[in-house]
């Protein structure tokens, strides 16, 4: 019986695409259990990219390649940037929460950044 052949450099970045498309999904519908579960197989698959040697640049990837490189590179972006406003938001939920909230930033009159405090608390933990 024939030894099934190891995954190549395509191969592991097509299926590192389709996690990080599960992680956007996760994201938006805030399923933790599942952002974590793929962020483990994310980190497993990324290891094994890495033990393969590609080289860094997309010039000396075959084309269909680098295109995979770059789709991933664009989508980890986006899971990003989405997890860093999920964090944003839930950080002011908190604050707001526990009556830390200190109200919006603005500038003076000299450019500080100044806060004008007068929030009220509105729940205790």
């Amino acid at each position: 019986m024939p030894t099934p052949a190891a995954p190549t450099g395509h191969d592991l970045l097509g299926t590192l695409v389709g996690l990080l498309e599960q992680e956007y999904a996760a994201l938006r519908q805030a399923d933790a259990a599942a952002v974590v579960s793929i962020a483990e197989r994310k980190r497993a698959l990324t290891g094994t990219l890495a033990s393969l040697g590609l080289p860094a640049g997309d010039a000396s990837l075959p084309a269909p390649t680098a295109e995979l490189a770059r789709r991933c590179h664009d989508l980890n972006r986006r899971n990003g940037e989405l997890l860093h406003l999920q964090q944003s938001m839930l950080t002011r939920a908190m604050r707001v929460l526990s009556g830390n909230d200190a109200g919006p930033t603005v500038y003076g009159a000299r450019g500080q950044t100044q806060t004008h405090p007068g929030g009220r608390h509105i729940a205790s933990v």
